[in-house]
């Protein structure tokens, strides 16, 4: 019996086994609430909102169809909010990217301290869950304690909202910002804090703000500097004292101490390097003035006791040494040390090497190591107070120059940029000269800003990439002026410097847009100039590439009119110019002049002159004109170094017209840099002359006159001049002399420069040297970036020697201001 037991039960046990075997079918997802708690969740396949990158998730999810989205732990935010921030769709393809973009949304929302996804594998598709934990969210804002900042300027500030979870993060940096906020106003002991309780209570946001005295740094001195004057050590601070309405004087313990490091490494490049830097800070009694004290312990300034050159086989050490400044004997300074350094490229430029500062190429010239404070290695000797530069050169090898190619450049043609590179395909790469462009090209009106770099990896070429930043070439001015020379005068002006008389429009739309006769460099200017001294109106049109060859070609049209002692006189006429540029320096210009003249209006014509008198009514004057001039000065408005000259020969009557005589003019000025400090302001010696001289029956108003602005000041314009009639009218002479020497140099940035001068010179009615009068004095030249460059300029002038008919005028000026 026991045995057909036994044969029963392996009977149920093999059945039992095989129905276990058998698939049994999928269960179907019970639909999910999303309040409802779900089920634990694999802990991998997440992301929290603490910032990591990257799902964890098995790779055979993704693509799966997403059969739920969950939004569970809501209670104060609605549903609602919340899935408008999700862009993962229930049917969509399950992507890990855009869940985690999605958590990063919900978290954005500000109103949860964590967000967490989690992803749920089901048999055919996937759950995407959100994990969230609610804070409590703020329901007020407050400020208790602020006199003297506007609740509104508070609110501006703070990163916060009435709905926001209270984040202890975002409330300290609320905190941060209203302390920054009263800093930057000069309130550096303000204290602000938060009232607890009523943020646990009832989640009221109250900053509570202590304000502390308005402190204003009222001085800033300094102590123990023997070698530097205090407004030289006060240029690079960012520490400034209190100057009405100009300066608030804010007190900055950060920027007190970053300026101690400012003051630091000014004396290290300096060679200074033993310099010790302090501060001291002293209050007033009531703490709303202070004084900044700099203590300075200066040290002993190092002086160059060695030169020597590692590494330089093709350029020799006495071609490297020739152009050094920083040699033995000389006191260390930095900024002359990296002088040297371009001084040594240039040496190396004509051989075909490039020198690229930021490039660690080894085929490419370095001089020295990044890693060193000043570009090379500085060795101190034993020897107190001296140390030994070393030139570690390592050379690279020699390239030629590949495709030139020109970036940035969305309205300007390829030729404005390529015309300033003086380099070709094909010729050695020269690094030199390519420094001179970047120069060039950010002095033309077509460009603000330029990078040269070579590109390639040829073997034996570098092609020359050429990245421009186009500048403003239109403008559209409304202005005023007012001169010594000129009087009051107004100005409306069109002008483009980056004209192209060649592309049209396509439609009256284009014709308006920033692409319409664009892009070729020449220059178009219409302008109406009303005075009271003078009114003036022309158009111009200048192309300086005729033909894409070292041509220029003008022409003008204008009117003026000018209102003299007693008399007026009206220009109207054209001029057209055909120049050519036979190198970089020399060049010829051809010009061609017609104009009828008016002398009209004279007043009291017995007491006039009767030279003037003689030539009341209309005339019509012609000329032929051939200049050449010869230019070496860097382009600016500040010329620095190099001369320029010219001599002009000017044949009236050529052309017909009622008056034939010669007319020679010649002009040369040379300029020469003295000095050049940290920031490369320079101080710059200038030397200008002029002379000129006319043979035949001139017209008085085509006559030399001296005095005022750009001749002899401390004369008043037209002040110096032959005279004649009754009552002394000018009428010029037909010999002019004029020298000057100028000291110009840095006060303020670059925007104000100051110049002392010696003016000297005479007009007379022949070759001859009459009494030539001299002036001494000095002036200020104001250039205000946001009304043009043409600075302002004022001059105070004392003569010296004077005849008895000329006119005095202590003050020269000139000023105008453009919108």
């Amino acid at each position: 019996m026991w045995i057909v037991v036994a044969l029963l039960g392996l009977f149920a046990g093999l059945i039992s086994a095989r129905g276990l075997a058998q698939p049994a079918p999928p269960p179907r997802p019970a639909p999910l609430d999303d309040s409802a708690m779900p089920a634990p969740l694999p802990p991998v396949p997440r992301v929290g909102a603490s910032g990591q990158r990257g799902i964890a998730v098995p790779p055979e999810l993704t693509g799966r169809t997403v059969e739920q989205v969950r939004i569970v732990g809501n209670s104060q935010v609605a549903t609602a909010i919340i899935r408008n921030s999700i862009r993962t769709r229930e049917g969509d393809k399950f992507d890990p990217t855009t869940v985690e973009e999605d958590y990063q949304r919900v978290y954005a929302l500000k109103r949860f301290s964590n967000v967490e996804a989690r992803i749920e594998p089901t048999a055919r598709g996937v759950i995407v869950a959100f994990m969230v934990t609610e804070q409590k969210l703020i329901r007020s804002i407050q400020f208790i304690g602020n006199r003297t900042v506007p609740t509104a300027d508070l609110m501006a500030t703070v990163d916060l909202q009435i709905g926001q979870a209270i984040d202890p993060f975002r409330l300290s940096l609320a905190r941060q910002s209203i302390e920054n906020l009263y800093r930057d106003r000069n309130f550096p002991f303000v204290h602000v804090g938060l009232d607890e309780e009523a943020l646990r209570r009832d989640g009221w946001v109250i900053f509570q703000i202590v304000q502390g005295p308005e402190v204003r740094v009222r001085k800033v001195a300094f102590s123990g500097n023997r070698s530097f004057t205090d407004d030289k050590l006060r240029e690079p601070l960012r520490t400034k004292s209190w100057i009405f309405i100009f300066r608030p004087g804010t007190f900055d313990p950060e920027a007190i101490e970053d300026d101690v490091a400012t003051l630091r490494r000014f004396y290290e490049q300096k060679g200074f390097f033993d310099a010790r830097v302090g501060r001291t800070l002293t209050f007033s009694a009531d703490q709303k003035e202070m004084m900044v004290t700099f203590v300075i312990d200066e040290g002993s300034r190092y002086v160059v006791d060695r030169v020597t050159f590692k590494g330089n086989a093709t350029v020799s050490e006495k071609d490297l040494r020739r152009g050094l400044k920083l040699t033995e004997g000389k006191t260390f300074d930095a900024e002359v040390l990296q002088r040297d350094i371009r001084q040594i490229v240039r040496e190396y430029s004509p051989y075909g090497f490039i020198y690229q500062p930021q490039s660690d190429n080894p085929e490419y010239l370095r001089i020295g190591r990044r890693d060193y404070p000043f570009g090379v290695r500085t060795v101190f000797a034993r020897e107190p107070g001296k140390l030994e530069l070393v030139y570690e050169i390592t050379e690279g090898k020699p390239f030629r120059v590949g495709r030139i190619l020109v970036a940035g450049n969305s309205r300007s043609q390829d030729k404005l940029a390529l015309r300033e590179m003086r380099v070709y395909p094909g010729q050695l790469y020269n690094s030199g000269e390519l420094a001179d462009a970047v120069d060039r090209l950010r002095t033309t009106p077509y460009f603000s800003d330029a990078k040269i770099t070579p590109i390639g990896d040829d073997p034996a070429y570098r092609d020359v990439l050429v990245e421009v930043t186009e500048g403003k070439t239109a403008s559209f001015n409304i202005g005023a002026g007012v001169s010594s020379n000129g009087g009051i005068g107004g100005n409306i002006s069109f002008e483009q410097r980056n004209f192209d008389i060649t592309n049209w429009p396509n439609s009256w739309r284009e014709m308006f847009s920033d692409r319409a006769f664009i892009g070729a460099g020449q220059v178009f200017r219409v302008s109406i100039e009303p005075g009271t001294e003078q009114t003036n109106a022309s158009v111009r049109f200048y192309e300086p590439w005729l033909f894409d060859q070292p041509y220029s070609f003008g022409a003008e049209g204008y009117y003026r009119n000018r209102v003299r002692e007693s008399w007026e006189e009206r220009y109207a006429g054209g001029v057209l110019s055909l120049g050519k540029r036979f190198n970089y320096q020399w060049s010829a210009l051809l010009s061609f002049k017609g104009e009828d003249v008016l002398i009209h209006h004279i007043d009291d014509r017995p007491m006039r002159a009767p030279e003037v008198v003689d030539l009341a009514g209309h005339s019509t004057v012609t000329s032929a004109a051939l200049t050449l001039k010869r230019d070496t000065t860097p382009p600016g408005f500040f010329p620095y170094r190099g001369t320029s000259a010219s001599a002009k020969w000017e044949s009236f009557g050529a052309l017909g017209g009622d008056f034939t005589f010669q007319k020679f003019s010649a002009s040369f000025n040379a300029y020469l840099t003295l000095g050049e400090d940290l920031l490369e302001r320079r101080t710059v010696l200038a030397l200008y002359t002029d002379a000129g001289y006319i043979v035949g029956r001139d017209p008085f108003f085509e006559r030399y006159y001296g005095g005022g602005i750009g001749s002899v000041r401390g004369f008043r314009y037209r002040g110096i001049s032959p005279r004649s009639g009754l009552d002394d009218d000018p009428i010029g002479g037909s010999f002019l002399l004029n020298a000057t020497v100028e000291l110009g140099f840095p006060i303020y940035g670059e925007t104000l420069r100051g110049v002392v001068f010696s003016d000297a010179g005479t007009v007379e009615e022949d070759v001859r040297i009459g009494t030539i009068r001299s002036s001494i004095g000095a002036g200020i030249r104001l250039v205000i970036p946001f009304l043009g460059q043409a600075p302002l300029a004022i001059d105070f002038a004392y003569p010296l020697v004077k005849d008895d008919q000329d006119d005095v005028q202590y003050i020269s000026f000139s000023f105008g201001v453009n919108q």
